[in-house]
């Protein structure tokens, strides 16, 4: 996909771009290939980070609330959880 998109780079600007022999060329996927270009498309990781509410250091906040929480031997309900995940992400956490 890398040598694709480099080749498709060195393309003269108003040049069309010939998506299917390219993706013939370097084996992928004609349609996969033009929507990763154009940037329509993520990696299944890039998918999943984006979708996160909180990063990984509100995360690792939440964990020290809830270890916190257990050292005083009060089990933290669901409630309890999502109200502080929801109160360090500045948005409705579930």
């Amino acid at each position: 996909m890398k040598s694709a998109f480099e080749e498709i780079d060195s393309m003269i600007p108003c040049d069309k771009i010939p998506w299917t022999a390219l993706a013939k060329k370097h084996k992928v996927v004609r349609s996969t290939l033009s929507r990763k270009y154009r940037h329509e498309t993520r990696s299944r990781e890039e998918k999943a980070i984006a979708q996160q509410k909180l990063t990984p250091q509100q995360e690792d906040e939440l964990v020290k609330y809830i270890e916190e929480l257990t050292a005083r031997r009060l089990p933290p309900t669901r409630e309890m959880i999502a109200n502080f995940a929801s109160s360090i992400a500045t948005e409705p956490v579930s």
